[in-house]
């Protein structure tokens, strides 16, 4: 494996990442992570996609780690950036979790894999005030409760059932994840959901890593 960091070009500001690559990268994967991470936080995450055989990249989102941008709407420019400049090692998989997760369904990858995505916007105001709380100190943004804003204005996603995504969340998730997923997989959708797993720590379980190995086997 070769582990590098890399500035992908991008209008506005460099998006920050740190590669993975095999030797012989048979594909390419973004990582992207949720409100308040970095791309630190996915690099145990990146490292079972490249052992997959995926030149596998974490990326910092505008507004988050070492972008050098505030967060605003256009997030989703950033895992655009990042999936044109993997695009040089073949097909590409997008995987985020959280709001990264949301982004990765939505973005113009060849496959893509939601963790825990907001799918359905519209937070309680407990579930607003506890994000607020222990994630948004590590946000650079140019008010409180932004983000909110921001997902309500993303367009809905796709009914797809072309089977070129996957989506993954917990039991024990934030409540409104739950029962939007839910939703999904009660309609046919490819869905998984891992029992007992919190919002926090499902892009970090076995049983999430062994989900995602074997449906990269399958796209790849």
């Amino acid at each position: 494996m070769r582990i590098e960091r890399t500035e992908i070009k991008a209008p506005g500001a460099d998006v920050p990442g740190i590669a993975i690559v095999p030797s012989s990268p048979r594909g390419g994967a973004v990582i992207a992570h949720g409100y308040g991470g970095c791309k630190e936080e996915q690099l145990g995450l990146a490292w079972r996609v490249a052992e997959c055989g995926l030149a596998a990249c974490a990326i910092d989102l505008r507004g988050h780690g070492e972008h050098r941008m505030a967060m605003d709407s256009d997030f989703l420019a950033d895992v655009e950036a990042a999936i044109r400049h993997c695009r040089r090692y073949g097909k590409v998989v997008a995987i985020g979790h959280s709001l990264g997760g949301r982004l990765a369904l939505m973005s113009s990858a060849d496959f893509a894999i939601g963790i825990s995505p907001p799918i359905d916007p519209d937070y309680c105001a407990r579930t607003q005030e506890l994000l607020h709380k222990v994630r948004s100190y590590r946000v650079k943004e140019e008010r409180s409760g932004a983000v909110f804003d921001y997902l309500k204005g993303l367009p809905a996603l796709k009914d797809d059932r072309s089977r070129r995504t996957l989506v993954i969340y917990g039991s024990r998730d934030v409540p409104e994840i739950v029962d939007a997923c839910d939703g999904l997989k009660a309609g046919g959708a490819n869905v998984l959901r891992i029992e007992e797993a919190r919002h926090g720590d499902t892009y970090q379980l076995e049983s999430t890593f062994a989900a995602i190995s074997a449906q990269l086997a399958k796209w790849f």
